[in-house]
């Protein structure tokens, strides 16, 4: 039987307020895949990136579209697609126009990282929790873009991710109060998201980069039963 649920993130500043928004909707299937569907607006760009991914039962990538604009102008659009052994998109841009890939990969892609925070929490999903304190390499991954806000492109850059898982917390914010694991991403740029999540559904709770201020949280959260 298929499920489904959704919800918003707030993004914010600890001393400038919010800066946007992300409100995202996953069906889950009856073989365990589910399709994220999600908007994120970032005021100060001002950015509107939509992103429809699904992944397997294990979290790995199956497909892709990602479409970006920003101060009402087009950036760029694209459709991935993993198997086994190979990762390919279609794309066209504003500034490399259109583009083709195609890259042969060790293995189905783990993560394609297309900047919702919805996504970027799904790398937890592959950090186990019986190595803490340990940093353990996310290979076999994509980006979409390389920008820190993820405003180009799309296209497929190869990239590992740093991750720790740092232990449990219980956490507040204004969708409730939940059972979270608490993992950190070490991004080299002089900044750590610290993550925390509700495990199975991988639900993107709380975000930190105490570095520059930013906090992000779950502010409404919601099942749908039946899937709709």
């Amino acid at each position: 039987m298929e499920r489904a649920y959704r919800g918003v993130v707030s993004y914010g500043h600890e001393t400038d307020g919010t800066t946007g928004r992300e409100s995202f909707h996953v069906t889950v299937h009856a073989d365990g895949s589910r399709t994220l569907r999600c908007v994120c607006e970032m005021d100060n760009i001002p950015l509107i990136r939509d992103v429809t991914y699904s992944v397997n039962d294990r979290f790995e990538a199956l497909d892709c579209f990602v479409r970006l604009s920003a101060y009402g102008a087009f950036i760029g659009s694209g459709w991935f697609r993993f198997t086994d052994t190979m990762a390919e998109g279609e794309l066209v841009s504003a500034k490399e126009g259109r583009v083709s890939q195609r890259i042969e990969t060790p293995g189905r892609v783990k993560l394609f990282g297309t900047h919702p925070l919805c996504v970027d929490i799904w790398k937890c999903a592959h950090t186990p929790a019986e190595r803490p304190g340990e940093v353990q390499p996310l290979t076999n991954c994509f980006s979409s873009s390389l920008a820190p806000s993820g405003a180009s492109g799309p296209m497929m850059v190869d990239k590992t991710y740093d991750m720790t898982f740092r232990g449990t917390e219980t956490v507040t914010t204004p969708a409730g109060t939940f059972d979270c694991l608490h993992y950190s991403w070490d991004t080299y740029t002089g900044r750590t998201l610290q993550m925390h999540t509700v495990p199975g559904d991988w639900l993107p709770v709380r975000v930190r980069v105490p570095e520059v201020g930013r906090v992000y949280e779950l502010i409404e959260f919601e099942e749908l039963t039946p899937a709709r």
